[in-house]
């Protein structure tokens, strides 16, 4: 595969003019803000133009950088800030493509960062340029404080995380041995949550496992024919989209993972109201969480109750050229949430059951998930986020997380490196919602703190 390799030294960048160096209380929001306005929507990602960016911020504090690209424009950024070799390097990542944005759809320009009634708006803010921006500024304050560091910092700003990593982590992973010296990795995938009324962080959750996504296609074919004369049986058409009402329908079995039981456990205790009394019924009897129970989570916050059980939702449709043509095929995408120790084949069976059409196409890869969960307790990874979050948001105690999406820890796990997610952005459950989503946002109070969060983990990590 063609790629180019690039090394972004300190002389070289001189030559772009650096535009004035913000007081300390402003670059997180500064260097976010040109991360944002270097469109970086995947397709086609463009992730260079932000790696670039990356690159110099990095360089003005002495730091060189490489930039990366399996193709042109597919940009990805490694750094290392050695240390005394004593432990095993810390992999920190964060991946600078996001997925698109309609204009049409924003209350703001989604490539440029604005505040507005104290929040923050711009597409990757959250996902994933906020961990991104952090992160290089906690290199540069670790450069600047000096003194020995007991292991070696990669930080790697990657491309195509939200396509599937081909251009990216699945890439370097394959071409930079560097990566498995890694003993944990610092990754995206935890939840910081602010009460809704933004006074109180509730707690701080470290992800150690994640869902696995499976796509499901349901396909139908048939005669086609003109609208005119529509046929006696079911059209392709007509035929999934009664499939995918029926799959869309369906329900899983709650079930608690380990890593969902250890946080149901942490979190219902701090949690009031009826979300916490039904998440109080599920700590105490984890292993037949009442579906009463799981239902109101899952109405009362969607997020905590899909970690509950393995999903299956419709998202794409493609069927028929003309308004007067019948199609003589139909294709559906279901996209599937797999528990960590789910079944894939007994999954298969139920979405089989549920489309109840033997003349239908249901197409899913049923190999096992194989999703390890990164161990929790008290290692050095949990210790240094417990003192980080200690001394940012006190009284916030640290829990363990299976999140609802996929990241790219789960390579990492695969691998052998323990892989755990933060959100660096204290966000109440409304904000995180606006990930992906029209109007993606933080709160402007939750810049510095996230900054300070993630430069004291990597301060105690290296230590």
């Amino acid at each position: 595969m063609r790629f180019l390799l690039l090394s972004f030294l300190l002389a070289a960048s001189a030559t772009h003019a650096a535009p004035p160096r913000p007081a300390p209380k402003d670059e997180l929001r500064t260097l976010l803000a040109e991360l944002i306005a270097a469109d970086t929507s995947n397709p086609p990602g463009n992730e260079t133009a932000a790696a670039r960016v990356a690159a110099r911020w990095l360089s003005e504090a002495g730091i060189d950088s490489e930039l990366i690209e399996p193709s042109p424009g597919r940009g990805n950024l490694l750094v290392r800030l050695k240390g005394t070799g004593k432990g095993k390097p810390i992999l920190v990542l964060a991946h600078l493509d996001t997925v698109p944005a309609v204009r049409s759809e924003w209350a703001t320009d989604p490539w440029r960062l604005t505040e507005k009634d104290g929040l923050l708006y711009g597409r990757g803010v959250q996902d994933n340029k906020g961990m991104a921006a952090a992160s290089i500024l906690a290199l540069r304050r670790l450069k600047q404080d000096g003194g020995p560091r007991s292991r070696d910092i990669l930080l790697y700003l990657g491309a195509d995380e939200e396509v599937g990593s081909g251009q990216g982590l699945d890439w370097m992973m394959e071409h930079r041995p560097e990566f498995k010296e890694a003993e944990f990795a610092l990754n995206e995938g935890g939840l910081t949550e602010l009460s809704p009324d933004r006074k109180q962080v509730r707690f701080v959750a470290l992800q150690a496992a994640e869902r696995v996504s499976r796509n499901v296609t349901l396909k139908a074919t048939g005669p086609g024919g003109h609208s005119s004369a529509p046929p006696v049986d079911a059209g392709p058409l007509v035929r999934v989209a009664a499939a995918v009402a029926r799959v869309g329908a369906l329900t899983f079995p709650a079930h608690l993972t380990p890593a969902a039981r250890l946080h149901i456990q942490g979190r219902a205790p701090l949690t009031p109201g009826e979300l916490g009394d039904a998440l109080r019924r599920i700590a105490d009897a984890p292993d037949a969480p009442p579906e009463d129970a799981v239902s109101t989570v899952a109405r009362l916050e969607p997020a905590l109750g899909a970690v509950l059980r393995t999903t299956c939702v419709p998202t794409v449709f493609h069927a028929g050229t003309r308004s007067n043509v019948i199609p003589a095929t139909a294709e559906a995408t279901i996209n599937c949430r797999l528990l960590p120790d789910a079944d894939a084949k007994a999954v298969r069976e139920r979405i089989v059951a549920a489309v109840n059409d033997k003349d239908l196409q249901v197409e899913m890869d049923v190999s096992a998930p194989d999703s390890p969960m990164s161990p929790v307790g008290d290692n050095a990874m949990f210790r240094a986020v417990k003192a980080a979050a200690a001394k940012v948001w006190p009284h916030a105690p640290v829990i363990p997380r299976q999140s609802t999406g996929t990241t790219e820890s789960a390579t990492l796990r695969k691998a052998g490196i323990d892989a755990y997610g933060i959100d660096l952005f204290a966000l109440t459950p409304d904000d995180a919602r606006t990930a992906h989503a029209p109007n993606e946002r933080v709160p402007v109070a939750s810049l510095q703190p996230g900054a300070e969060f993630v430069y004291l983990t990597l301060q105690h990590l290296t230590r």
